[in-house]
C-alpha cells in the first residue's frame, strides 16, 4: 500500500484533483494507493502509524515539502517518495539527476534529513531549498495577496519586474558568515541563504551549492541601478552572476543577514512579512 499525502490548497487549489489523477496513474502500474489530506491530520502520528512494508509519498512540490518538514518532529526512518505536481518544483529540478524514478515516484528521504534551520521574528523553521530576503520575498508577498483576491494565474516574473521598476527600494544590508566580521552592503536587492542551487522557478542563484555538503551559500545582489539590475536578471537566472562585483557570495554553516528597513522574506515560497533580520544555520 502506498500512502499518498496531499494538500487540497496546493496547485492553486487543485490538490484534490491532482491526487485523483495520481491515484489513477499509479493504479495503471498496479500500485494500490490510499490518499490522505495532510492538513487534517497530525503528521507525527500519521508517519508513526504507517504499517511496516507500506510506503509513504508526498504529492506536490516545494510548498508541500516545506509543510511536511515543518510539521514532523523527525523525518521517518523509512523511505519517502515525491510524486511531483503543482506549479513550483525547484527541489526536484535540483536533485532529479541524482534520483532513480519509478512510476513517477522519486525517493527523496536523503534530502529531507539534517536540513538547515532559519530563525526569523522569534520563530524557527526548517527549509529545503532556500531563504529569499528582499525583492524576491516581496514578490511572494504580492503573489499571496493576489491569491487571497482570487487570482489563480500568478506571473512572478511580471510581479518582480513591476517591483523592481516602481515600488521596491533596495536596502542596506549587514551580513556575517560563521560569526565573522560583519560586512555592510549598500543597495541590496536581495540577500538569500541557499541549501539548494535554485529557487523562484529555476533561478540558479547559488549554482555551486551542494545539498548535504554541510554548508549553505549566501548571495547578495547589490550596488546596481534599476535598469542594470533588470538587465542582469536573465544572467542571474542562469547562474552567470558568480564572480561579478555586484554579487556578494560566501559559503558557511551560519548566515546572518539584517536590513535597515523591513522587507518580505520567503522560506521555500512561504511568506513572512515585515522582516529586518534572519539567521540560517546547519
Amino acid at each position: 500500500m502506498l500512502h499518498l499525502l496531499f494538500n487540497p490548497l496546493a496547485d492553486n487549489g487543485k490538490g484534490a484533483e491532482d491526487a485523483e489523477a495520481a491515484v489513477a496513474k499509479l493504479a495503471e502500474a498496479g500500485i494500490e494507493v490510499k490518499t490522505t489530506d495532510s492538513t487534517k491530520i497530525d503528521l507525527n502520528d500519521f508517519c508513526k502509524a504507517v504499517p511496516e512494508g507500506d510506503e509513504l509519498a508526498l504529492l506536490g512540490g516545494d510548498g508541500t515539502l516545506n509543510y511536511f518538514v515543518n510539521h514532523v518532529e523527525e523525518v521517518p526512518s523509512y523511505e519517502i517518495y515525491l510524486y511531483p505536481s503543482g506549479t513550483g518544483n525547484d527541489f526536484l529540478n535540483d536533485v532529479q539527476e541524482k534520483l532513480e524514478e519509478k512510476n513517477g515516484l522519486y525517493p527523496i528521504r536523503q534530502f529531507l534529513v539534517n536540513l538547515p534551520h532559519v530563525e526569523v521574528k522569534g520563530k524557527t523553521y526548517r527549509f529545503v531549498n532556500g531563504i529569499g530576503f528582499g525583492i524576491d520575498g516581496e514578490c511572494c508577498v504580492v503573489a499571496d495577496q493576489k491569491k487571497k483576491e482570487g487570482v489563480t494565474e500568478i506571473d512572478y516574473s511580471k510581479i518582480t519586474i513591476d517591483l523592481l521598476l516602481h515600488s521596491f527600494v533596495p536596502r542596506n544590508a549587514t551580513v556575517s558568515v560563521d560569526g565573522g566580521e560583519p560586512v555592510e552592503l549598500k543597495g541590496a536587492w536581495m540577500a538569500c541563504a541557499m541549501n539548494g542551487r535554485c529557487y523562484g522557478g529555476g533561478m540558479k542563484i547559488a549554482p555551486n551549492q551542494e545539498r548535504n555538503s554541510g554548508l549553505l551559500t549566501l548571495c547578495v545582489i547589490n550596488k546596481k541601478g534599476k535598469i542594470r539590475t533588470l538587465l542582469a536578471f536573465p544572467g542571474i537566472f542562469k547562474g552567470k552572476h558568480v564572480g561579478k562585483k555586484w554579487a556578494y557570495m560566501q559559503a558557511g554553516k551560519t548566515i546572518e543577514v539584517s536590513f535597515d528597513t523591513p522587507c518580505g522574506l520567503q522560506i521555500d515560497g512561504e511568506v513572512v512579512e515585515g522582516v529586518t533580520s534572519y539567521k540560517a544555520y546547519l
